[in-house]
Protein backbone atom coordinates (compact mmCIF):
# COMPACT_ATOMS: atom_id res chain seq x y z
CA UNK A 1 0.00 0.00 0.00
CA UNK A 2 1.23 3.40 -1.12
CA UNK A 3 1.19 6.17 1.78
CA UNK A 4 0.18 9.33 0.16
CA UNK A 5 2.08 12.28 2.50
CA UNK A 6 0.77 15.55 3.28
CA UNK A 7 1.44 17.50 0.61
CA UNK A 8 -0.57 19.87 1.37
CA UNK A 9 1.02 21.19 4.70
CA UNK A 10 4.58 20.23 2.83
CA UNK A 11 4.35 22.60 -0.06
CA UNK A 12 2.71 25.33 2.20
CA UNK A 13 5.07 24.68 5.23
CA UNK A 14 8.01 24.85 2.65
CA UNK A 15 6.94 27.92 1.08
CA UNK A 16 6.25 29.67 4.64
CA UNK A 17 10.15 28.73 5.13
CA UNK A 18 11.26 30.16 2.05
CA UNK A 19 9.19 33.30 2.42
CA UNK A 20 10.60 33.64 5.52
CA UNK A 21 14.00 33.15 5.01
CA UNK A 22 14.06 35.62 2.16
CA UNK A 23 12.69 38.53 4.63
CA UNK A 24 15.44 37.42 7.13
CA UNK A 25 18.14 37.66 5.07
CA UNK A 26 17.07 40.57 2.87
CA UNK A 27 16.12 42.36 6.33
CA UNK A 28 19.97 42.44 7.06
CA UNK A 29 20.57 45.58 4.19
CA UNK A 30 18.89 47.55 7.01
CA UNK A 31 20.42 48.47 9.86
CA UNK A 32 19.18 46.08 12.99
CA UNK A 33 19.39 48.02 16.17
CA UNK A 34 18.77 46.57 19.62
CA UNK A 35 15.42 45.27 21.27
CA UNK A 36 15.04 48.67 22.92
CA UNK A 37 16.12 50.81 19.99
CA UNK A 38 15.34 48.66 17.22
CA UNK A 39 16.35 49.69 13.88
CA UNK A 40 14.62 49.67 10.03
CA UNK A 41 15.76 45.77 9.59
CA UNK A 42 14.55 44.43 13.19
CA UNK A 43 11.04 43.40 12.43
CA UNK A 44 11.52 41.63 9.05
CA UNK A 45 14.59 40.41 10.66
CA UNK A 46 12.87 38.72 13.15
CA UNK A 47 9.50 37.59 11.78
CA UNK A 48 11.31 36.13 8.69
CA UNK A 49 13.61 33.58 11.34
CA UNK A 50 9.93 33.37 12.76
CA UNK A 51 7.97 32.55 9.87
CA UNK A 52 10.77 30.28 8.75
CA UNK A 53 10.79 28.04 12.03
CA UNK A 54 6.91 28.11 11.63
CA UNK A 55 6.80 26.60 8.20
CA UNK A 56 9.29 24.26 9.06
CA UNK A 57 7.15 23.02 11.80
CA UNK A 58 4.75 22.50 9.61
CA UNK A 59 6.73 20.89 6.88
CA UNK A 60 8.52 18.58 9.02
CA UNK A 61 5.84 16.36 10.51
CA UNK A 62 3.73 16.56 7.40
CA UNK A 63 6.19 14.01 5.72
CA UNK A 64 5.40 11.30 7.90
CA UNK A 65 1.83 11.97 8.08
CA UNK A 66 -1.19 10.75 5.47
CA UNK A 67 -2.77 13.05 3.72
CA UNK A 68 -5.36 13.48 0.96
CA UNK A 69 -3.97 13.80 -3.06
CA UNK A 70 -3.97 17.57 -4.60
CA UNK A 71 -7.22 17.88 -6.39
CA UNK A 72 -6.97 20.98 -8.83
CA UNK A 73 -10.46 22.63 -9.15
CA UNK A 74 -10.51 24.51 -12.42
CA UNK A 75 -13.59 26.18 -12.02
CA UNK A 76 -12.61 28.39 -8.88
CA UNK A 77 -9.25 28.75 -10.10
CA UNK A 78 -10.89 30.27 -13.56
CA UNK A 79 -14.18 32.11 -11.72
CA UNK A 80 -11.29 33.65 -8.90
CA UNK A 81 -8.97 35.04 -12.17
CA UNK A 82 -11.82 36.57 -13.97
CA UNK A 83 -13.11 38.11 -10.98
CA UNK A 84 -9.63 40.08 -10.14
CA UNK A 85 -10.24 41.25 -14.05
CA UNK A 86 -13.51 42.24 -13.90
CA UNK A 87 -12.94 43.94 -10.85
CA UNK A 88 -9.52 45.82 -12.46
CA UNK A 89 -11.56 46.56 -15.72
CA UNK A 90 -14.52 47.96 -13.83
CA UNK A 91 -13.01 49.92 -11.51
CA UNK A 92 -12.24 53.04 -12.92
CA UNK A 93 -15.58 53.43 -15.40
CA UNK A 94 -18.17 51.86 -12.36
CA UNK A 95 -16.37 52.80 -9.28
CA UNK A 96 -15.15 50.89 -6.32
CA UNK A 97 -18.58 49.63 -5.16
CA UNK A 98 -20.23 48.57 -8.58
CA UNK A 99 -17.03 46.86 -9.22
CA UNK A 100 -16.60 45.49 -6.05
CA UNK A 101 -20.24 44.20 -6.98
CA UNK A 102 -19.76 42.65 -9.96
CA UNK A 103 -16.19 41.50 -8.80
CA UNK A 104 -17.85 39.09 -5.60
CA UNK A 105 -21.01 38.23 -7.71
CA UNK A 106 -18.43 36.88 -10.62
CA UNK A 107 -16.31 34.82 -7.71
CA UNK A 108 -19.48 33.80 -6.39
CA UNK A 109 -20.72 31.64 -9.57
CA UNK A 110 -18.92 28.42 -8.39
CA UNK A 111 -20.61 28.33 -4.92
CA UNK A 112 -23.89 26.76 -4.75
CA UNK A 113 -25.55 29.53 -2.78
CA UNK A 114 -28.91 30.67 -3.60
CA UNK A 115 -28.88 33.83 -5.46
CA UNK A 116 -30.31 35.87 -2.51
CA UNK A 117 -27.35 34.76 -0.36
CA UNK A 118 -25.10 35.57 -3.15
CA UNK A 119 -26.82 38.88 -3.75
CA UNK A 120 -26.74 39.32 0.14
CA UNK A 121 -22.48 38.69 0.29
CA UNK A 122 -21.74 40.77 -2.65
CA UNK A 123 -23.26 44.19 -1.54
CA UNK A 124 -21.54 43.47 1.98
CA UNK A 125 -18.41 42.72 -0.12
CA UNK A 126 -19.01 46.17 -1.66
CA UNK A 127 -20.01 48.17 1.36
CA UNK A 128 -16.86 47.00 3.33
CA UNK A 129 -14.61 47.71 0.11
CA UNK A 130 -16.23 51.23 -0.33
CA UNK A 131 -15.85 51.47 3.50
CA UNK A 132 -12.26 50.18 3.90
CA UNK A 133 -10.29 51.94 0.81
CA UNK A 134 -11.62 55.06 -0.74
CA UNK A 135 -13.29 56.26 2.84
CA UNK A 136 -11.17 54.53 5.71
CA UNK A 137 -7.90 54.86 3.95
CA UNK A 138 -8.38 57.91 1.60
CA UNK A 139 -7.12 55.83 -1.41
CA UNK A 140 -8.25 58.34 -4.66
CA UNK A 141 -10.44 55.80 -5.89
CA UNK A 142 -14.12 56.56 -7.35
CA UNK A 143 -16.54 55.38 -5.37
CA UNK A 144 -19.45 55.99 -8.21
CA UNK A 145 -19.57 55.80 -12.16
Amino acid sequence: MKMTRDIHDIVGGLLMSAAGLFFALYGREYNFGSADRMGPGYFPVVLGWLLFGLGLLLAIPAWWRQGSPIVLQWGNLFWSVASLLAFALLLYPLGVALAALAASLVALIATKMALRTRILVSLAVAALTTVIFPIGLRMTLPIWP
